[in-house]
């Protein structure tokens, strides 16, 4: 490229840096000389390094300065000499001390602490105050000249790595003592291009934009115009794109859909009424625990239907028309009324067989964000997502249920799938389902599931038989994902990168 071709493309701004470049090589001279602004300088350098002219080259530096206290113990002198001031081989009672040394009470404090430390005073209790007196070693403390003194006289602010590093980490301990601040200093370096171009005639004025107004006059015919550079690099530009999460989720969703489900909404916030007693899972149960469950301080509502509520408060106190005994304890209308961060979706489940009045053949499902006061590791977070669901007929048994399973995981391309007995307090039997993971060479509980009990489902009519589950869908995404944790997937710890180049997900 011929410097003319070059001088032709140059923007003003470059055109107007690269003059002061003459004699400039520091940001702030450059500033100084063009009354440009720092934005637009800095956008004419990257220009102009784009195009092999110069070289920018960045140094951090870390500035210490006196902050509030450190200036006016500069002036006044440090608390711990003061403090020593007022003292005598007599002991004297703190209130005395505070009152003489002008000293407030967390300097006072201070000081006691740091001097009893350098062995310069002696305390003890008096009958209402500490007392305190000076020892040899405080009387030459006192007329000596610290470390810290000596700091104070230097003129600020300073580089960090130039001072006394074992001085400055006690200053830094005191409040309001000091300030660090970064700055990040600029500086050019020309190359051999650039070294010719600042010498280089550059021209008259040149126009960067054709306007209506020279148009309209012929103006145009007479300008000078910069040449479109179509050759320099310019930064890739990365288009939107859904999160591998998202995409999952809709994965999940259509395989959902593709069965014949409905799909439920609920909201976050639940009362422990949906979240807890109408599942029938006792006041009493270790889910209910503060470790495990996130309260909120406040409570919510009962339902306005009288007769659900006291439904549900049968089938606690006795069964209600199951045959069961309940749990034999007194249900607890105030407990019920706790505020709570959902913690598992089937509380959308049972809000559904209300609101709907479900007592039918039909299947539904809700893929949903809960929360557990959860230790973190590769499987668990305190915020993760479920996806929740239920079929409604006649006579369903386990072998539906397990039928479902390995048909929706099927379509996940999962495949590798065992069961085994657990227990639920809204289901029996209950039952979880394990998938093996290739990459990590274990097995993880992939859903927890059952049948609905009599007592769950009795206080809102259902005469049914009903099969349900709750899956890990955020563990699923992660399947999908190809990743071990959930930390890599969601959250503070994901690469950008990886989200930004991701390839959609296909099963």
């Amino acid at each position: 490229m011929s410097h003319e071709n070059l001088i032709a493309k140059l923007h003003p701004l470059e055109r107007q840096v690269l003059h002061a470049l003459k004699e400039a090589s520091q940001l702030s001279e450059i500033i100084k000389i063009t009354k440009m602004q720092e934005i637009e300088i800095i956008r004419a350098l990257q220009w102009l390094e784009n195009k092999d002219v110069l070289k920018i080259n960045t140094e951090k530096k870390r500035l210490v300065s006196l902050d509030v206290n450190g200036k006016r113990y500069k002036s006044e002198g440090l608390p711990e000499k003061i403090f020593l001031s007022v003292l005598n081989d007599e002991y004297k009672g703190i209130n005395v001390i505070t009152k003489k040394s002008k000293l407030s009470r967390e300097e006072v404090n201070a000081c006691i602490g740091l001097l009893k430390r350098k062995q310069a005073i002696d305390v003890k209790k008096g009958e209402q105050w500490l007392e305190v007196k000076i020892t040899e070693a405080g009387k030459r403390v006192l007329q000596e000249k610290s470390d810290e003194e000596v700091f104070l006289k230097l003129d600020f602010p300073q580089e960090e790595h130039s001072l006394d590093q074992n001085v400055l980490n006690e200053l830094k301990k005191r409040k309001d003592f000091l300030k660090i601040d970064e700055l990040k200093l600029l500086s050019i370096e020309l190359s051999e291009l650039g070294k010719e171009l600042v010498t280089a005639d550059l021209g008259g004025e040149v126009i960067n934009r054709l306007t209506p107004a020279m148009l309209k006059t012929g103006s145009w015919k007479d300008k000078n115009f910069r040449y479109y550079d179509v050759e320099i690099n310019v930064p890739t530009k990365s288009g939107g794109r859904r999160h591998p999460y998202n995409d999952s989720l809709n994965i999940i969703r259509s395989a959902f859909l593709e069965m014949g489900f409905q799909e439920m909404e609920g909201p976050w916030v639940e009362t422990s009424f949906w979240n807890m007693d109408a599942m029938w899972i006792p006041q009493d149960h270790p889910a209910r625990e503060v470790q495990d469950t996130f309260y909120l301080d406040q409570l919510g509502e009962l339902p306005q239907d009288k007769k659900l509520v006291e439904n549900v408060k049968q089938a606690h106190e006795n069964g209600l028309n199951t045959g069961s005994t309940g749990h034999t304890k007194e249900w607890n209308p105030e407990v019920a009324k706790q505020l709570l961060l959902r913690t598992h979706s089937t509380a959308t489940t049972f809000r559904t067989f209300y609101d709907q009045k479900l007592n039918h053949n039909c299947k539904y499902f809700y893929i949903a964000n809960n929360f557990r006061n959860e230790a973190i590791d590769a499987t668990h977070l305190a915020e993760f997502g479920q996806a929740e669901g239920f079929i409604m007929g006649n006579h369903l048994t386990l072998a539906d249920l397990m039928g479902f399973i390995k048909e929706f995981y099927a379509k996940l391309g999962i495949t590798k799938i065992r069961f085994k007995p657990t227990f639920n307090p809204y289901t029996e039997p209950s039952m979880e389902a394990h998938y093996y993971n290739e990459k990590l060479g274990k097995w993880y509980a992939l859903i927890n599931s059952g049948i609905f009990r009599p007592e769950a489902l009795a206080p809102f009519g259902i005469t049914k038989s009903v099969i349900a589950w709750g899956m890990g869908s955020s563990r699923i995404a992660a399947i999908l994902s190809e990743k071990n944790k959930l930390k890599e997937l969601v959250g503070p710890e994901v690469p950008f990168e990886w989200i930004r180049k991701h390839q959609r997900i296909k099963v």
